[in-house]
């Protein structure tokens, strides 16, 4: 997100580290929350798996492959999908996913300017 609000690379050791603390907290959620259901509290969707789903989803819409090497997270991922519908799921990641387009919303609503030195502020 840094580099689509501000314009600036993060440094690499601190995108490092946020990979790093990413990859961490994914495998613990299929280790401690998915562990071997299909969803995260049993086995029917809820809205644990639905809030679960719109935090994994945000780095996916900045271009990192969360799913990559994880089969386990892509088929918990599949059912979610599966159980909301296509459409309702797509409606509900549209604006994760179509993230290269929050400069301009910031822009055209005033946001863009107060958020984006408290961003540099945090990666540099």
């Amino acid at each position: 997100m840094v580099p689509i609000i501000t314009g600036a690379e993060v440094p690499k050791e601190k995108m490092d580290s946020a990979m790093e603390d990413l990859n961490t907290s994914l495998k613990l959620f299929e280790e401690k929350f998915l562990q071997d259901r299909p969803f995260i509290v049993g086995d029917q969707i809820s809205l644990a798996d639905l809030v679960a789903h719109v935090e994994i989803m945000q780095p996916v819409g900045t271009g990192v492959d969360v799913f990559k090497d994880r089969p386990k997270l892509r088929a918990w991922s599949d059912r979610v999908k599966t159980e909301m519908g296509e459409a309702l799921f797509d409606e509900a990641h549209s604006i994760i996913m179509n993230v290269h387009n929050l400069p301009q919303t910031f822009q055209d609503n005033g946001m863009l300017e107060f958020l984006k030195p408290k961003i540099q502020k945090m990666f540099n």
